[in-house]
């Protein structure tokens, strides 16, 4: 069976992950391993990371993904930026390890109009020094709408994966992105051409999740406005069509959409995600 579930909160505690999951009937999560406005990151206390371990066995969850911060930039020039970026990322992933979390998923961050060029060679080494510095914990790339200078197409996923060179590099494709990317997703001749790019960018291997989110704004529009599923500009036959596609449907689906009142994932919209899996 697929696994599905949100993006949940920690607050007051790792464990309660466990109960915000099964109350909007989830298999699978993602949290932020600390607050996502702080750089700030310690590691899980050795009672929370047992109790947490122990919900995920006794109700059968998984996979856990955690999200890194919003705020760090891995193409950033300024170096007080830049080592903060590293050192949060790092710190997730320890806490992944501990977790026995699936990986790590991070917007890389924006080269400012600067070009992906400009700043290929820094992302490389921060990737690979970031893996160097953790292990039993995946590190996992999404791809970006393209917003001021966010990267994140798939040419710069593959070139970082290639150059990267290591196995614990993963993707995750968010379907909002995509679609403000300018990937219509309602589309079966889009769709069909997209998934040919990402085979000939050899980087199925490298799939881990899919990010099931409505977008709120236009195809091509390069805004990253999620939406609830069926309530932004793709709808729920696009999403269907996408995420039930041969070289997807292995895949875990993880909800970020505003749910009511902006609350986050709920029991409605992971009803509605059940719905759309074949």
């Amino acid at each position: 069976m697929r696994s599905i579930g949100g993006h949940v909160s920690i607050a007051g505690g790792l464990p309660n992950a466990i109960s915000n999951t099964l109350k909007i009937d989830g298999t699978g999560m993602q949290i932020f391993a600390g607050s996502p406005r702080l750089w700030f990151r310690k590691p899980f206390s050795d009672a929370e990371v047992s109790a947490f371990l122990s919900g995920i066995r006794e109700n059968h969850l998984g996979p856990v993904f955690i999200h890194a911060l919003y705020l760090l930039n891995l193409a950033s020039g300024d170096p007080v930026l830049f080592e903060k970026s590293l050192n949060s990322l790092i710190m997730d992933i320890q806490n992944g390890a501990r977790i026995h979390s699936a990986g790590v998923i991070i917007h890389i961050g924006s080269h400012l109009g600067a070009g992906f060029e400009s700043v290929k060679d820094q992302l490389v080494a921060a990737i690979q020094r970031v893996l160097a510095l953790t292990e039993n914990c995946d590190l996992i790339l999404e791809n970006a709408a393209g917003q001021n200078g966010k990267i994140g197409s798939l040419t710069e996923l593959s070139f970082l994966i290639n150059a990267v060179a290591n196995p614990r590099l993963k993707i995750c494709l968010d379907t909002a992105h995509l679609f403000a990317s300018g990937i219509d997703l309602r589309s079966p001749e889009s769709v069909k051409k997209f998934i040919s790019d990402v085979k000939e960018f050899n980087l199925l291997n490298r799939l881990v999740c899919l990010h099931l989110n409505d977008c709120a704004s236009d195809l091509g529009s390069h805004r990253d406005l999620h939406a609830n599923l069926g309530e932004g500009k793709i709808g729920l036959e696009g999403l269907k069509l996408f995420v039930n596609q041969k070289e997807l449907v292995h895949l875990p689906l993880i909800l970020e959409v505003p749910g009511d009142n902006k609350q986050g994932p709920n029991l409605q919209n992971i009803t509605t995600a059940k719905g759309l899996t074949i």
